[in-house]
């Protein structure tokens, strides 16, 4: 019992004392040498599996509780196992029968088992055993089974016509234990093709809901494709369904079930009516989105957990409730902010998760993620993976962030350079040290050693050359472009001044418009944010050789707004710090690139972008009207999928 019903995320589940006996009595019966235990169980009064149920309860080895199970509501008694290091006792019984049987079919030379192929001679005899064990339990639906595995051999995409509940099998265990645990015994018997195929099916998630309610329904769901996502490759002995190419755990079969479950969540809200049912609603669109993090899909995660807020906000939950805080936790890990050095004594300095380990090398070929303990949730990657592409292709560099710990770089320490794994980039100053200055990732072996070169103190990433910098942050995102129509855009409150001076040039000795935001309120366009204690040398701007630059941030208070004003070429001239035209970085017009503001230090100066003031008082380039001035938004990445699995997410 504990081997047979143990799952990862449940170490200690409760199940049907019935559907328990049932297996037992089976087990007996499939097994010789099990069999031969019965009559000996008869001497000790043992004439049935409930007698042996009822002695582990007097033995305080499992608990019993009484509950109403399935849509039905019908009464029945729950076991389970009493303490978790029951499994490792029942883990080391399994270990001796399969040793006991091996010894025994060695010596009258028969082999008896219950798997139709051969056991694999890596593999210990406990997974031998557990696999014979899940392998029996899932024969015991055999008219549900049947069904599946001939609408898998036809081919067909449709759900298995057959209703369990009005035409049930009489040698089905249980339904409802069905809908629980037939995907969990068919992946530990290495039956993938078919449970692939069976939680794709939306009848069965349908009837798990229908069944288990919304969110124990659609957390089975979500358990049974974590448990596939752990598995790579799988030995094609096991299952003798498919040919070895389909019996793998497929990235692209697994993003269509989570796919589905997304599309059918919302059916199922339509009839909701309680407020406990809309609360488990969202409780499962949170799951999903968790889910959809571990798959490095950041748009449809955060689109999750949007539909949960919003599901939390429509019963009326103040915003200081539980579920409104956790979930605003969960979309504020979205925000992608910017890494730049800072003053070693800066509260925005960032602090490493695995410092100790980096410094002492304890970590594999694939080195560490760079998850930070100062940002829980939150790790250093690289930005282009989140917002796309941020610089010039030429450059081979890509601006570091912070941001969800799933997307978080890993790397190796080289001395001291920190090399990104998978890239072989290694972390660099992109300009001078000085504070305020960005770090990218970066190819040239050169630079590396010039502007790259770290140690770790105090948790802290500090620079080798510069030692009174280390990495840090911001609290405030980064001024980009996003789509027209996206949620994220930014509405001024001065619009109708701003576009009036359109046409009427306002004099260089009269203030500039206040960018403040009716969209966002208490919010504007500001300048690098630093402490003016610690950081008394620090300037928002930096000069690159005769460029100066000043990066622009979304966030308060009000009095730091930035002011501006148009030139009589369309440019959006930012007031302060010696006069500054807005522009995108690189010039680049693509969705989420960065906008900044620059002053070319010379005769003859290029010209700004052009920028224009829309009718619903966003602010949009001339050259790029379907983009405006917005927070940034996770762009919609499909690095690193296979062909197949884009065109299911583009699909959807």
């Amino acid at each position: 019992m504990a081997t047979l019903f143990h799952r990862d995320d449940d170490l200690r589940p409760w199940v049907s004392q019935n559907i328990v006996e049932k297996f037992w009595l089976k087990l007996f019966h499939a097994c010789d040498d099990l069999n031969l235990c019965l009559s000996q169980l008869k001497k000790y009064r043992m004439s049935s599996m409930g007698n042996i149920s009822h002695l582990l309860y007097i033995m305080g080895l499992i608990e019993k509780r009484k509950v109403k199970e399935g849509s039905d509501k019908i009464e029945c008694c729950q076991i389970k196992i009493h303490h978790d290091l029951l499994f490792e006792y029942g883990k080391k019984v399994a270990m001796d029968f399969a040793k006991e049987r091996k010894n025994t079919n060695r010596n009258d030379g028969t082999s008896i088992g219950l798997i139709n192929g051969p056991i694999d001679a890596d593999t210990t005899g406990f997974q031998n055993v557990v696999i014979e064990w899940n392998n029996l339990m899932v024969k015991c639906y055999p008219c549900y089974l049947n069904l599946v595995e001939s609408d898998l051999n036809s081919g067909s995409g449709s759900d298995p016509k057959h209703d369990s509940k009005s035409d049930p099998d009489p040698n089905m265990f249980s339904y409802v234990h069905m809908l629980y645990w037939l995907p969990h015994h068919m992946i530990k018997a290495k039956k993938i093709s078919l449970v692939l195929h069976l939680l794709s099916k939306r009848s069965f998630y349908r009837d798990r809901i229908n069944t288990l309610g919304v969110l124990e329904g659609t957390k089975h769901h979500v358990s049974d494709i974590r448990e596939l996502q752990k598995m790579k490759q799988i030995d094609h002995g096991w299952d003798n369904q498919c040919s070895s190419n389909k019996n793998v755990v497929s990235k692209t079969k697994l993003t269509s079930i989570m796919l589905m479950i997304g599309n059918l969540l919302p059916d199922f809200g339509y009839s909701l009516q309680s407020m406990e049912s809309k609360v488990e609603m969202g409780h499962a669109f949170t799951l999903l989105g968790v889910t959809w993090q571990s798959f490095a899909l950041w748009h449809e995660s955060l689109e999750c957990f949007n539909n949960a807020l919003k599901i939390f906000q429509s019963i009326d939950l103040d915003e200081n409730h539980p579920y409104i805080i956790s979930t605003m936790k969960h979309i504020d890990v979205f925000a992608v902010l910017p890494v730049f050095l800072v003053p070693v004594t800066s509260q925005y300095c960032i602090k490493l998760k695995y410092a100790k380990k980096f410094n002492e090398y304890d970590y594999g070929p694939s080195g560490l993620p760079l998850e930070l303990s100062s940002h829980p949730g939150k790790g250093i990657l690289s930005t282009c993976d989140f917002l796309g592409p941020q610089t010039n292709s030429r450059l081979c560099k890509n601006f570091v962030g912070i941001g969800p710990k799933e997307g978080s770089v890993c790397v190796i320490r080289e001395g001291n350079l920190l090399r990104w794994s998978k890239t072989n980039q290694t972390l660099r100053c992109f300009l001078q040290f000085i504070s305020g200055s960005p770090l990218v990732w970066d190819d040239s072996e050169e630079q590396a050693t010039q502007k790259g070169e770290w140690i770790i103190r105090d948790d802290k990433i500090a620079s080798l050359q510069a030692p009174h910098l280390c990495v840090g942050t911001t609290p405030q995102c980064h001024l980009h472009l996003v789509p027209r129509d996206s949620r994220n855009r930014l509405v001024f409150e001065n619009h109708v001044e701003l576009r009036e001076s359109q046409n009427q040039i306002i004099p260089k000795d009269r203030k500039g418009i206040p960018l403040t935001l009716s969209s966002h309120p208490n919010c504007c366009i500001i300048y690098r944010s630093f402490d003016p204690i610690i950081d008394i040398k620090s300037h928002p701007t930096i000069d690159i050789k005769s460029i100066t630059v000043a990066s622009l941030f979304i966030g308060g208070p009000l009095e730091s707004s930035a002011l501006a004003r148009f030139s009589k070429n369309g440019e959006l001239v930012l007031d302060e710090h010696g006069g500054l035209v807005m522009r995108t970085v690189f010039n680049i017009l693509s969705e989420g690139i960065a906008v900044t503001g620059t002053r070319d230090n010379c005769d003859q100066p290029r010209l700004g972008q052009p920028f224009q003031v829309n009718d619903d008082g966003s602010i949009s380039p001339v050259e790029a009207p379907h983009f405006v001035l917005g927070f940034p938004e996770l762009f919609r990445t499909t690095v690193g999928l296979s062909n197949k699995t884009k065109a299911v997410i583009k699909a959807s």
